[in-house]
């Protein structure tokens, strides 16, 4: 039973991100309190006025350091206090605990300035924490011995608005330019010809800019080239040997176009050079060639991946299985976590896997096709086996495999396997996922109690498989988050009304019909909704068959 959530302060209604404050108090945290604090700080932030995709960040974020500290510390925390602050369009995370401290994870903000590796590299507490430092500009670590209340804290700070990814800048945002020059005077009008179109930030020398790369990945690097101590040539070859900074399309600025055919240069890769007295219109040309050709590829690369996961992971499902007649609708958001089916099928009937990898941006997509690759290949051992897992000793196998390894143990994922019987039985465990519904030939859809943990948690309380025997043209649906998720409103607790209301005059349908009606109800509220578009997949398995329940 999870313990009680404290309020201590209220959430404001309709102001403006000036000053508002969310507060609250845990005690004995567990999974169980995550989706009421996401809605409520969701409700917060949608009152605040901050932008939905911002909102889902901080979401994911709180998620991921409550379920770290829920699973990972010796001491597990008894009180977890948290601040969430809006003020002047800034926003402050700060989500302080009794537990024991995470005693490296400072220290990986402090020093990671490629994040990736940090993420790979963060073998304490899991990928969970460096897909915190992944989403955010500025993330940090206290712990209770440096803290003056004797509690750690996880604080997360951004700008509102910003796209707190490190990455290109969004379209919503003007392109990061870092100017490097020596030359006050030239310092002072270049960064005026650029500022209208540009977010500049004029830099006096290499070894700020070099500084400044760690914290504020640039889209382009302009840089005169003659100056001392750290002249352009060499600010280029620092920059270059940095993670990903060979990526950084990089200009010089030179009195003479003789320098800028030196051999020596030309080898460094840069994308063009300016000469001085640069003008207006020259580096207003060369910085919208350059940064409309790096996003033209970048665009180029995502697109491709994507179709590439999506061949791979789109779910899928047969028909029909002896008995059993199956429709599947899936369709997948841009970027983000995934949803993916695997299935097998034996002489008394079909056993089904679905899982829903959380997380949000490319990044997430690849590590759900990487997830869904090994999964693949654990689903078929465990089912080809003399005697096939039954779904609850799957889940069992699948959460060992789980907690073992760092790479699985970093990424949440939700699932459920179930198993189709040849004469109408249906078994049924579930691993964090939402219930399935029983929509009864001639009767009222109800909540099936298939529950249990997430995977990778040490836990004595297992997995338990629901066994239910089903009737001539009777359906159970399963479902992700993200078709749930569009029928719900805020805080409401499971299963959605307006899906039970949607659900009432079904029970006669076959089950592609009812997939069909389900599904475009889904459309019409995903339509209309302002959270993030979230990978949704449905499937309704019937017994019997339309011709035998006509």
């Amino acid at each position: 039973m999870s313990a009680p959530l404290h309020a201590e302060g209220r959430t404001p209604q309709n102001l403006s991100p000036q000053a508002a404050t969310w507060r609250r108090r845990v005690d004995n945290p567990c999974y169980a309190r995550l989706p009421d604090l996401r809605a409520e700080m969701g409700r917060f932030m949608a009152d605040t006025g901050i932008p939905a995709e911002t909102a889902e960040r901080y979401s994911l974020s709180l998620c991921e350091i409550i379920s770290n500290l829920v699973k990972h510390p010796p001491r597990k925390a008894r009180e977890v206090e948290i601040l969430l602050s809006a003020d002047a369009g800034r926003l402050r995370l700060d989500v302080a605990d009794d537990s024991t401290p995470f005693a490296s994870f400072d220290a990986f903000c402090k020093t990671a300035p490629d994040r990736l590796q940090a993420m790979q590299s963060m073998a304490e507490s899991g990928y969970g924490l460096g897909c915190i430092l992944a989403q955010h500009t500025r993330v940090f670590y206290i712990s209770a011995a440096q803290s003056p209340d004797a509690r750690n804290h996880f604080v997360i700070e951004d700008t509102a608005a910003a796209d707190t990814a490190v990455t290109h800048a969004s379209p919503h945002e003007k392109p990061l330019v870092f100017l490097v020059d020596d030359d006050p005077s030239d310092l002072k009008a270049h960064h005026r010809m650029l500022s209208g179109s540009y977010d500049v930030v004029p830099l006096p020398d290499a070894a700020s800019a070099i500084a400044l790369f760690h914290t504020r990945r640039p889209d382009l690097i302009i840089s005169d080239l003659h100056m001392p101590d750290i002249n352009g040539a060499a600010l280029r070859r620092k920059i270059s040997a940095l993670p990903d900074g060979d990526l950084v399309p990089f200009v010089f600025l030179s009195a003479t176009a003789e320098s800028i055919n030196d051999m020596n240069l030309l080898r460094l890769g840069i994308d063009d050079y300016i000469v001085k007295p640069a003008t207006a219109q020259a580096l207003q040309r060369v910085a919208a060639r350059i940064l409309g050709r790096q996003n033209q590829i970048q665009r180029a690369v995502e697109s491709r991946f994507h179709r590439d996961v999506q061949k791979y992971l789109h779910p899928h499902l047969p028909p029909a299985a002896g008995p059993w007649r199956i429709a599947l609708q899936n369709r997948m958001a841009d970027t983000g976590g995934g949803d993916f089916t695997l299935h097998h099928e034996t002489g008394d009937g079909m056993t089904v896997f679905l899982a829903d990898v959380m997380g949000h941006g490319t990044e997430a997509k690849f590590f759900t096709y990487a997830y869904a690759g090994y999964l693949h290949s654990l689903f078929r051992m465990a089912m080809v086996s003399r005697a096939p897992l039954q779904p609850c000793d799957f889940l069992r196998r699948l959460s060992d495999a789980v907690a073992d390894d760092e790479f699985l143990d970093g990424t949440m994922l939700t699932c459920q396997s179930f198993h189709l019987g040849a004469r109408g039985t249906i078994s049924i465990a579930s691993a964090g996922h939402p219930p399935p519904l029983l929509l009864p030939h001639a009767g009222r859809p109800q909540v099936l109690a298939a529950g249990g943990p997430l995977p990778g948690l040490h836990t004595d309380i297992g997995y338990t498989q629901q066994q239910l025997a089903l009737g001539a043209g009777d359906k159970v649906i399963f479902a992700t988050d993200g078709f749930f998720d569009a029928f719900a409103v805020d805080g409401e607790a499971y299963p959605p009304a307006a899906l039970l209301q949607s659900l009432q005059s079904l029970g006669p349908m076959d089950a592609e019909t009812c997939k069909d009606v389900l599904w475009q109800a889904f459309e019409a509220r995903r339509d209309n909704a302002t959270h993030t578009p979230d990978d949704a997949t449905l499937i309704i398995a019937m017994y019997g068959g339309s011709d035998e329940c006509a």
